[in-house]
């Protein structure tokens, strides 16, 4: 039996042979499954804040708007905003007022009602004369014991009578005069108009010499250390909101944000137009400073922004909202594991923009991945980005 021997192969067949060898391994390299780039994040253990934020107004919570008390030509008032007063304190001074011009015919109506008005006078005058003459006579008579006392009696009371009718008919001409405007009206004293508190002018309503009516506003007064916020919520916001809720007010003009507390949170909702012309509803908050006396010096009708906190969580187990996906009613995570994705589902509580509380399923220092892409499937091999290693550690 003769010896199988190998068939020497030429260098250009090994060659050939070495370059085919390569390619199978290559073409081997290429279909095996590559390891997904991912990023991904630390379980750690940190403060996890809810909160919403809003706009708002400041306004002193008690503002006095003192109005004329009587009609009348109103002095130029010499208080400015800002110009502290006391309560009782004058503020302005109302004079009566010149009377309205009258037109030719209602000028001679007037003059017509201002004679009858002295004619009538001038008959009760005389007849009063007369009843005086009379009971002077009687009262001589009856003395004598010619008179009755009756008869005294009734000359006294015509008497008096008389008097009366001089005094009714005297009225009668100052009011003919007065409604002529020859009543001498601006000989009255000035009624001064006082403050009914102690604080500050906040507005001048009405600052220049003129005529004004009765109940006519002049003046704004509050007490700017008496200040809270006003902030309008969403409906839908607002009943998160809890009164003695902490709270900051923020882009009011300078670096460090003001603490402040939900005072209350009004039960009627008002519908406003958005920017974008969207109907919505909102619900006035009101928060008032921590420390009014160390507050910055805010004024009336001032704006600025209301961060109020819902919930907070000062040491919690959290997992980052970026990590968390659907699974079926609940939540679930991909935990990295020997260097393959394992889907597992968790239980999370309250949250914030970046982080929600761990109920279940998760232990400090697990990595999970973040921002898993639909493609991701569990027992896929990853490899963490190199560009995404600063996420790889508690923030």
């Amino acid at each position: 039996m003769s010896n199988l021997r190998m068939p020497k192969l030429s260098a250009a067949q090994w060659l050939w042979l070495s370059a085919g060898v390569l390619l199978a391994v290559l073409l081997i390299w290429l279909a095996l499954p590559r390891p997904t780039n991912v990023e991904a994040a630390l379980i750690d253990r940190g403060e996890v804040r809810r909160t919403i934020v809003d706009e708002g107004r400041t306004r002193i919570h008690d503002v006095f708007v003192v109005a004329a008390p009587v009609g009348g030509e109103l002095q130029r008032i010499a208080l400015h905003p800002g110009d502290a007063v006391a309560r009782g304190a004058i503020v302005a001074t109302i004079s009566p007022a010149d009377p309205a011009l009258l037109d030719a015919r209602t000028a001679a109506e007037a003059d017509s009602a201002i004679a009858a008005a002295q004619a009538s006078l001038a008959a009760a005058e005389a007849s009063a004369e007369l009843a005086q003459r009379d009971q002077q006579r009687i009262a001589r008579l009856a003395e004598r014991g010619f008179a009755s006392n009756a008869a005294l009696d009734s000359a006294n009371a015509a008497l008096r009578a008389a008097r009366a009718n001089v005094v009714a008919r005297r009225a009668d001409v100052q009011r003919a005069r007065t409604a002529a405007g020859r009543g001498g009206a601006r000989a009255h004293a000035a009624t001064p108009v006082r403050s009914p508190v102690s604080g500050r002018v906040l507005r001048i309503l009405q600052e220049s010499e003129g005529v004004v009516a009765v109940g006519a506003p002049l003046i704004e007064i509050g007490d700017p250390a008496d200040l809270e916020v006003v902030a309008e919520f969403l409906s839908q916001d607002a009943t998160l909101i809890q009164a003695g809720a902490r709270a900051s007010l923020e882009g009011w003009g300078g670096d460090q944000a003001i603490e402040a507390r939900v005072a209350r949170v009004e039960p009627y909702a008002h519908t406003k137009t958005s920017a974008l012309g969207v109907e919505e509803q909102r619900v006035n908050v009101i928060l008032r400073l921590a420390d009014p006396a160390s507050g910055p010096p805010l004024g009336h009708g001032f704006r600025l922004d209301a961060r109020i906190i819902v919930n907070e969580v000062p040491d919690a187990l959290r997992v980052p909202t970026d990590a968390l996906v659907r699974e079926g009613q609940g939540w679930a995570v991909f935990r990295i594991e020997r260097g393959r994705a394992r889907l597992r589902p968790v239980r999370v509580d309250v949250g914030d923009d970046h982080y929600r509380v761990v109920v279940e399923g998760l232990d400090a220092g697990d990595r999970v991945i973040l921002f898993p892409g639909a493609s991701l499937a569990d027992g896929d091999r990853v490899r963490v980005a190199p560009a995404a290693r600063s996420a790889d550690r508690p923030s």
